[in-house]
């Protein structure tokens, strides 16, 4: 069963991408110690070493003090005849830095990336995330029981020193919340047979792609992710979701109209204003009807760093901003959101 005295109650799994990260560089501290997001180091130059230290070069200056940050490797290849990893090569980075993290491993990690999972975790707290399921399928506790004990002593860590993540990666319809309840439970019933450090049950459920959504108005999506996990509820049970972006990782497109994705309590609000010509100066009457809607925070521009962004928009002040500075501005509202609404229901179930 997981710790009961785990101070985290929110596993985002977050691309490692420029918004990204400048949304948790504007975490406040109190809201940090409450989050341990999953990197995603994406691929963009073909080179995975180079892509490692990218990566390592934009995240270390932005980690808050207090918060607990894992990083997956998974999406960058192993270089042919180096004699480490991509994942090495960022932890190398990182303790150079005095940064910790923690290493993500998989059940199908090669030998040699679960001993290099390992090297990386003695380097820093000595603790893992064990992330289970994600694109290719669901996460299985059949699967899991057969090759737990084999994947702890390669990468040579134990349950304990490990946060779980079952991860049910999309929820796209009604229907399948049903069905990945259903999957999730199994699953709970398994992973409560073992002292983790924390249990978290993850899902995504933003469209892939927003661009046939109409512009000048702002459209609900619903959550459906934090609707699986209501349904799951408890103590125990660490709430982890793919941010306000889809969980495909996708390499860089075409630069979109001036955009924003607004979490409110169970919907994000989509806001798409269209250019006409004037690139994206759209975005200031996009952010003036976003602070007149009901769903603006009586807090205003003091909810979140995202939401102070915004609110200057409305009034006109500095530049429109473009699609990384908007991603971060929803993604930092959206964590405040996350933080606060699971610490009410934190106190609620008596947690």
């Amino acid at each position: 069963m997981a710790s009961e005295g785990c101070a985290v109650v929110y596993m985002p799994i977050l691309k490692g991408r420029e918004g990204e990260l400048k949304a948790i560089d504007h975490l406040p501290e109190a809201l940090a110690a409450k989050v341990m997001p999953v990197f995603e180091v994406p691929p963009t130059s073909g080179d995975p070493i180079k892509d490692a230290h990218s990566f390592a070069e934009k995240a270390r200056d932005v980690i808050p003090r207090g918060m607990a940050a894992a990083v997956d490797a998974r999406y960058l290849d192993d270089p042919d005849g180096a004699w480490r990893g991509p994942l090495q090569a960022i932890a190398d980075d990182f303790a150079d830095w005095c940064v910790p993290i923690r290493p993500v491993l998989h059940l199908n990690d090669s030998e040699r990336r679960l001993v290099e999972a390992g090297q990386a975790a003695e380097m820093h707290d000595g603790q893992v995330v064990i992330r289970l399921g994600g694109d290719i399928a669901d996460p299985d506790e059949d699967e899991a029981e057969a090759s737990l004990a084999k994947l702890c002593r390669r990468a040579g860590t134990t349950i304990e020193k490990s946060a779980l993540v079952l991860d049910f990666f999309d929820v796209r319809s009604e229907r399948d919340i049903g069905r990945v309840e259903a999957l999730a439970r199994k699953c709970l019933v398994w992973a409560r047979r073992y002292p983790w450090e924390s249990i978290t049950v993850a899902s995504g459920a933003m469209p892939e792609s927003i661009g046939d959504l109409p512009y000048n108005i702002a459209t609900p999506i619903p959550r459906r992710d934090l609707a699986l996990w209501r349904r799951l509820q408890e103590p125990d049970i660490v709430f982890g979701d793919y941010g306000i972006a889809h969980p495909k990782m996708k390499v860089k497109g075409w630069p979109p109209p001036p955009n924003l994705r607004y979490t409110d309590e169970d919907v994000w609000w989509i806001y798409r204003w269209a250019r006409d010509g004037n690139g994206h100066k759209g975005m200031y009457d996009l952010c003036a009807s976003l602070v007149a809607a009901d769903h603006w925070p009586a807090e205003g521009a003091a909810y979140s760093w995202g939401d102070a962004e915004i609110a200057q928009r409305a009034a006109m002040v500095g530049g429109p901003g473009n699609a990384a500075g908007w991603r971060a501005w929803g993604t930092a509202h959206h964590l405040t959101h996350v933080v606060k609404m699971l610490e009410d229901s934190h106190d609620q179930l008596g947690g």
